[in-house]
């Protein structure tokens, strides 16, 4: 998945410098809905993801994003017991348009806070804490498709990267070497007002 991200945004890239025209990305401000799938590195599977975001484009090229997520509990099998991590990140990220007139491929980049909730057979009789949270960044890339004159359809590839604290007051040996890094594949809606 790496892979395809660093792909996509050289051909973004590359697009910005060769191709003149009109973008056909909303201006303005706009509210909308999203989901999509991500994996966690070291989860067993990924899980779905659904949210709500705000959107504002500053100019034909530049704009600005800001996400809450849900996303649904993953499966760590690393430990012994059934151990599960849910999350709820908030993003903010821009996003720089590339000028193609058809539609608005973008690459992006932000920051995230993300606040995880750790659950599963070993957290069922201790009593902790059995949350975390942390600051990380993101990357991705993406195109937004015109649906008229108020609204906007997006999809999006990135790659999340944040390193919580995660001590839950020692309840659980190794959780200090569990990544949540992870890729998500997004796809949304945006309403858009003038």
């Amino acid at each position: 998945m790496k892979r395809i991200l660093i792909g996509l945004m050289m051909v973004a890239a590359l697009s910005m410098t060769t191709a003149p025209g009109a973008n056909a990305a909303h201006d303005g401000f706009g509210l909308g809905i999203h989901g999509g799938y991500g994996e966690s590195e070291d989860a067993d599977s990924g899980s779905p993801l659904a949210g709500i975001h705000l959107a504002w484009n500053l100019t034909p090229w530049l704009g600005i994003v800001a996400m809450g997520d849900y996303k649904f509990e993953e499966d760590v099998t690393k430990f012994d017991s059934d151990f599960t991590v849910t999350s709820y990140p908030i993003s903010g990220m821009a996003r720089l348009y590339l000028p193609i007139s058809s539609f608005s491929p973008y690459i992006a980049a932000g920051v995230q806070y993300r606040v995880i909730s750790y659950g599963g057979d070993l957290f069922d009789n201790a009593e902790i804490d059995d949350s975390d949270n942390a600051f990380g960044w993101l990357a991705g890339a993406g195109a937004e498709f015109n649906l008229g004159t108020s609204k906007g359809l997006f999809f999006e590839g990135r790659w999340e990267s944040f390193d919580p604290e995660q001590d839950v007051d020692n309840a659980v040996e190794d959780l200090e070497n569990l990544s949540y890094d992870q890729w998500s594949a997004i796809g949304g809606l945006t309403f858009y007002f003038k």
